[in-house]
């Protein structure tokens, strides 16, 4: 019978001032490596907000607090050092957001996320590479936890550090295998589009981001649309998020049949009463203006309407398909990492002149060298 999973107790140092952080940057301009990561408070607050900063050398783990001030700006030489490494787990949501709140330009990325997709792996989680490769559980209660409360507990601490602690030893092993493989060059094609990514602007509120919306028609779009605009005004001032306020399905029932009334209004059951009672006032008003907004004001999306698959472009995709689940299982990898169902759907509504271009020009060179020949053959 095999040891049970151990729960790891990770040593960590807290740093709250600015001055300590400033301090600390300072020390890390000698390292070669890095492992990086950050807790946010996004179920938690309208715009989500950086809350901890996770660091691991090869000697020492390190949580910083930037809630406390601005000694985080003092990494951007730090994080910008083309010649360290800084190691991620699921590198995307953490690159956009620091460089959204701080400005960071992060150069010389790696995510052990993709890389350990690239190995084949199936479950390439964190907690399940800590499992798989170093026998450790991962305590996931927190993985939901409000990281803007102060004073954080030892245990959420602990759980923090965990998620750098080991990052570095699991590049070390990851990076082995990609070597073997023959694919340490996919991987860092990858690391290197990580590195220019960043949050889209912030757009206004659209009825058609509701999950749902798509079987409203005509004014009942124009209705969702005023009472999203009610929800987000209201998530914005009490620093909520909107789904916390008013759900989705609340503002489709009321778009779909409208409440007549406060009475009615108020009898709503998946509701808040509170919130109903804050807000009431001002989704009727909303539901009425909405009542008056003429036809040609009504939303409608901007984008070109779905035009089926003839039955020639079904046919290619088909092709197409099989194609990349040969690729897949002759290699090991998943269908979606290797192209992704819309590309192949743009393809086939190609011509096989047009197609082969699209497919020189716009996947990328891994792609290219992995499945680029056989979707060719199957176009």
């Amino acid at each position: 019978m095999s040891d049970p999973l151990l729960i790891p107790q990770v040593r960590y140092q807290l740093l709250s001032q600015p001055q300590e952080i400033r301090a600390y940057g300072a020390t890390l301009r000698g390292e070669s490596a890095l492992a990086i990561d950050m807790e946010a408070d996004s179920l938690f607050s309208y715009r989500e907000k950086v809350c901890l900063v996770q660091i691991s050398t090869a000697s020492a783990n390190t949580i910083l607090d930037p809630l406390s001030g601005n000694g985080v700006l003092a990494l951007a030489d730090v994080f910008a050092d083309a010649s360290m490494l800084k190691v991620f787990h699921g590198a995307d949501y953490d690159l956009r957001l620091l460089k959204r709140e701080y400005g960071f330009a992060m150069h010389n990325v790696t995510d052990t996320m993709i890389a350990a997709q690239f190995t084949g792996r199936q479950a390439f989680g964190l907690g399940a590479l800590l499992e798989e490769l170093f026998g450790l559980h991962v305590d996931k209660r927190f993985q939901r936890a409000n990281w803007a409360v102060r004073p954080l507990d030892a245990a959420h601490l602990s759980y923090a550090a965990l998620d750098t602690a080991y990052l570095l030893e699991l590049w070390r092993r990851l990076r082995a295998e990609l070597v073997e493989l023959g694919r340490m060059a996919w991987a860092e094609e990858e690391f290197r589009l990580l590195e220019a990514v960043a949050s889209a602007p912030e757009q206004p509120v659209s009825c058609f981001d509701v999950k749902g919306a798509g079987h409203l028609r005509g004014r009942q779009l124009a209705i969702l649309q005023a009472l999203v605009e009610v929800r987000d005004e209201t998530a914005r001032a009490w620093d909520r998020p909107p789904f916390k306020v008013l759900s989705n399905q609340v503002l489709l029932d009321w778009a779909e049949q409208p409440p007549e009334g406060m009475a009615a209004l108020l009898k709503t059951r998946a509701a808040n009463q509170g919130v109903l009672q804050h807000m009431a006032t001002k989704v009727l008003a909303a539901i009425r203006r909405a009542a008056s907004v003429p036809p040609e004001e009504w939303p409608r999306r901007n984008s070109l309407p779905f035009m089926p698959l003839s039955e020639e472009q079904q046919a290619r995709l088909e092709r197409l398909k099989a194609a990349r689940e040969r690729v897949a299982t002759r290699l090991g990898l998943s269908t979606g990492l290797l192209v992704n169902n819309q590309t192949l759907e743009k393809l086939s509504r190609l011509s096989a002149q047009e197609a082969a271009q699209q497919v020189q020009s716009s996947l990328k060179r891994w792609q290219v060298q992995a499945v680029g020949d056989d979707l060719l053959r199957a176009l």
